[in-house]
């Protein structure tokens, strides 16, 4: 029942918003992540690397994306 209820908002909110909206807050989530990876790679060099690569990905990936459906 939950569940359901859940779906039909995801659905919803996937088909109000325009996939070019999510595309560029992927990428300022992205730049957000790669930024505090930065700052945490001192305390963490794991922890750090690893957001920034994730948080590159995400950048690169969704900008990309938006230079291919222009």
């Amino acid at each position: 029942m939950i569940d359901d209820i859940f779906e039909f908002i995801f659905e919803l909110l996937l088909e109000l918003i325009p996939n070019a909206v999510w595309k560029i807050l992927l990428s300022v989530v992205g730049i957000a992540m790669t930024a505090v990876g930065a700052t945490k790679i001192i305390e963490s060099t794991r922890l750090g690397a690893a957001l920034i690569v994730v948080g590159t990905f995400l950048f690169v990936g969704s900008l990309i994306s938006l230079y291919r459906s222009s």
